[in-house]
């Protein structure tokens, strides 16, 4: 399957004294291309799944492995792929790589949530046949 990805450069203001990126800066990374994704590829802003939907996606799960740190002005590449799409979740493996270096990955699982009352809900059918597709065409 192909890979959805999103470039950063590590900057001044994501860095420690020591000129190595501050670990939530990953994690901030890590959203953004989820929120990349549902925009680009699944064709649902979070803007639109927030207001036209009434929805949310929250994280509740993420799991990440450091390998390597990255530092001041490396270029790091998220790579993100849709490992699963349940009844009221989706699930995404993202690789964070900077030249040939793996520095990081992660396992997110974000919840489809009924934005007015906070309650897991099932994705809706126009929004799983988007997600769907965009997997359909990564593959």
């Amino acid at each position: 399957m192909a890979d959805f990805v999103r470039q950063s450069k590590v900057r001044f203001s994501d860095t420690d004294y020591a000129g190595i990126i501050f670990y939530p800066r990953y994690f901030e990374g890590l959203n953004a291309t989820v929120e990349d994704w549902f925009a680009e590829c699944a064709g649902v802003s979070f803007r639109t799944l927030l207001d036209e939907y009434r929805l949310g996606s929250p994280l509740v799960s993420i799991e990440t492995t450091f390998m390597k740190p990255s530092r001041l002005e490396d270029i790091l590449e998220y790579r993100l792929n849709v490992s699963r799409i349940g009844a009221s979740s989706i699930t995404f493996k993202i690789e964070t790589i900077c030249g040939n270096e793996t520095r990081m990955r992660a396992t997110l699982t974000h919840v489809c949530v009924q934005r007015d009352v906070s309650e897991s809900a099932p994705w809706p059918e126009a929004l799983r046949k988007q997600f769907n597709e965009a997997l359909s065409e990564a593959q």
